[in-house]
């Protein structure tokens, strides 16, 4: 079969050379191989590679080819998006702003080293921070149906939320972060976003497999895991991230 190479607008333009994706599963070794030398055609530097992990020789084979292991990921499915336990909190949540994302220097360290951009040597930690500063400022913009969400007490912000409305997809929160952890924080932007959606299915994720904590709160409120994916890196040409 053919593997479709995408090549990345945002992405490439972030990082100041192009970059693609590609989705692994159903192909074999030569669909890969295939699918590599068109991205090395196409000036592709970085591809970034999904697999679903039920494709367990092809797991192994497409690093033997280049493709480099750094994250499982999930999403999350909640079927009605209202909250299985509901608990009290003194943190409120409301829209984000432009303004907000200057006051979230504490998340963005908390949140940058679970990024796979951070696994990836080629990228590391600094451009994981610089690429989640730069979603959150999507975010609070609404560029393509995106939404900024922060939650705050008496002390000031206390988290934030990224989330994706749009009319052609169902709504979907791709990221929750705390710098209070048990105070209700999240939980008060989860609920605040879910009355957003309104009643009816929506998505939680990518969250990395192993942040445990993690996956237990939301599945405390209900979400319940949908998908898991092995996601890869392969460098075409050894550049490194500067």
């Amino acid at each position: 079969m053919t593997l479709n190479v995408e090549h990345l607008p945002w992405d490439s333009e972030f990082f100041g050379f192009s970059v693609g994706r590609v989705d692994l599963d159903g192909g074999d070794v030569e669909d890969v191989a295939t699918a590599l030398a068109e991205a090395r055609a196409a000036g592709i530097v970085c591809l970034y590679g999904g697999l679903d992990p039920i494709h367990l020789e092809m797991a192994y084979t497409v690093q033997e080819l280049g493709f480099r292991f750094v994250e499982t990921t999930i999403d999350l499915e909640h079927p009605t998006s209202v909250p299985t336990v509901v608990r009290p909190s003194r943190s409120v949540a409301r829209r984000g702003t432009l303004d907000d994302v200057a006051r979230l220097d504490e998340e963005l360290t908390l949140i940058a080293p679970w990024s796979r951009y951070a696994s990836d040597p080629h990228f590391g930690l600094s451009a994981a921070r610089r690429m989640h500063q730069a979603w959150i400022e999507r975010s609070a913009r609404g560029e393509g149906g995106r939404m900024l969400v922060i939650s705050e007490d008496e002390s000031g912000i206390t988290g934030f939320s990224g989330n994706q409305v749009s009319a052609d997809a169902e709504p979907r929160i791709d990221l929750v972060a705390t710098t209070k952890p048990g105070s209700g924080a999240s939980q008060a932007l989860i609920t605040f976003s879910f009355d957003l959606f309104g009643p009816g299915r929506s998505w939680g994720g990518p969250l990395m497999a192993r942040n445990m904590a993690s996956l237990r709160f939301c599945e405390n409120i209900g979400f319940r895991v949908h998908t898991p994916r092995y996601q890869y890196h392969c460098w075409l040409d050894g550049h490194e991230v500067r």
